[in-house]
């Protein structure tokens, strides 16, 4: 339960911030996706039905907010949950060049998905890939290593509690 409410209110502060705060610190106009950060940190620590139900949580968060319809966020972000947790399950957690490989691609396949599901008509992918795309996710993963850091002790932290009240081991 502690884990479902530390985790509820991290999505809710990294939308906050993404929404408010970032839009400010944009590059070129780009705006870092920590969103895809925290759903991939969280699916490599947890596994793949936990990063899909963040990923899907997070993405229905930014549905009801930004989108005219709801599931596009969600099916995309749920999705990158369970990919990225997927092949991870018994990887070493505490590398952290693992995160910043796994946001690259995240990153470009989110960005290329929603780039056919918004823009497909407009036939520029060229452009969209040089001027979003590529900038885009270079500056997410720069932000890579600081948020893996901050999801692996918040685990960590949560991880200790859960052994300590359920003594487990």
């Amino acid at each position: 339960m502690l884990r479902i409410f530390i985790m509820g209110l991290i999505v809710f502060l990294n939308f906050v911030l993404q929404t408010t705060l970032f839009p400010y610190v944009a590059i070129l106009g780009v705006v870092p996706q920590t969103s895809i950060l925290l759903i991939v940190s969280y699916a490599i620590l947890r596994g793949d039905v936990e990063g899909a139900v963040l990923g899907f949580c997070i993405g229905f968060l930014q549905d009801v907010v930004f989108m005219d319809y709801l599931g596009l966020f969600a099916l995309l972000f749920g999705l990158t949950g369970f990919v990225c947790g997927k092949p991870f399950k018994d990887f070493f957690k505490d590398s952290f060049m693992l995160p910043v490989i796994l946001a690259f691609f995240a990153m470009i396949g989110y960005e290329i998905v929603f780039y056919f599901i918004h823009f497909m008509m407009q036939g520029r992918l060229v452009d969209y890939f040089r001027i979003i795309i590529l900038p885009g996710t270079i500056y997410t993963m720069l932000l890579a290593i600081p948020m893996y850091h901050i999801v692996f002790f918040v685990n960590k932290r949560l991880e200790r509690y859960e052994k300590r009240v359920r003594r487990i081991f």
